[in-house]
């Protein structure tokens, strides 16, 4: 029998393969000049004042995100003469980016034992939220500066999960359950209506409570909103209290009535084994009168 020891990549196999799976992840890796650059561009909504955050010059930010674009191979602003509008893809990339980059920034600043900063408001994902424990929310928003908002309100009591169309929603909910969706209405190609309309025509999601919050505050909106299957509807700006109040109300609703169904069904069950067993027991009376 050979030794372990005359085969080392059997031996170190698991610490090979993971070395070789980081060196690639590296080569992959953004350069973080320009992830800075496109979050400060992101968040605070112009070239200009992320120029004067990092205090640098216009064109060395625009510079930046511009080779961001190439290394990633998609297009996260929309440029014109004299403005750039963050598209699709840019929202999407600037709601995995900040809470990560945040993230890195304020270990690093615990480590150094600074507490200078502390912000009360900053966009990003808390940590707490990769706890499996927390009610999990999905955001369904094509605005960066909402889905950011929302999080900023929620994170501390739930996993906050954003996409930015109707249809990322719909592919993200056919393979993740969420606890209750906040569902924007104003959306490009699928708005809120159409994509509710859809969650609720699926089964496996037809339960899931919906809260449309938008910016119409017309009572026919909010009728048509509450027709299509939502539970809710909560126009901008919202109050924190309210939102938050109402978020927990129909989670609870929907537990509540998700756990009465499973007592229910479980009770028709034993009902059903016990009618099963008083007629077999019926029938062996009979034969043993016969």
């Amino acid at each position: 029998m050979f030794a372990l020891q005359s085969f080392p990549l059997l031996r170190h196999g698991g610490v090979f393969l993971q070395k070789r799976a980081m060196k690639h992840l590296k080569r992959k890796l953004p350069p973080l000049t320009s992830l800075v650059a496109f979050e400060a561009a992101a968040r605070l909504g112009s070239f200009t004042s992320a120029a004067e955050e990092l205090n640098v010059s216009r064109e060395a930010v625009s510079r930046q995100i511009r080779a961001l674009e190439t290394h990633l191979g998609v297009k996260l602003f929309e440029r014109d003469a004299n403005t750039a509008a963050m598209g699709p893809l840019g929202a999407q990339f600037f709601a995995t980016v900040s809470p990560n980059l945040w993230a890195i920034a304020s270990a690093a600043q615990d480590m150094a034992g600074d507490d200078s900063v502390t912000p009360t408001d900053a966009p990003v994902v808390d940590a707490t939220l990769e706890r499996d424990d927390l009610p999990t929310l999905l955001v369904v928003d094509d605005s960066a500066e909402n889905i950011h908002h929302l999080n900023g309100l929620l994170r501390d009591q739930y996993r906050v999960i954003a996409q930015t169309s109707g249809p990322a929603a719909l592919a993200y909910l056919s393979r993740e359950s969420v606890d209750l969706i906040l569902m924007d209405i104003q959306m490009p190609d699928m708005d809120g209506y159409e994509t509710c309309r859809q969650i609720k025509a699926t089964a496996s999601l037809a339960e899931v409570p919906v809260i449309f919050v938008t910016n119409l505050d017309d009572p026919l909106d909010e009728a048509n909103g509450l027709e299509l299957g939502a539970c809710d509807f909560i126009s901008r700006p919202v109050v924190p209290a309210v939102l938050k109040a109402r978020i927990a109300t129909h989670i609870d609703l929907a537990r509540s009535r998700a756990a009465l169904e499973k007592l229910l069904s479980s009770r028709a069950d034993r009902l059903q084994n016990a009618e099963s067993l008083l007629a077999r027991m019926a029938e062996e009376i009979d034969q043993f009168r016969a």
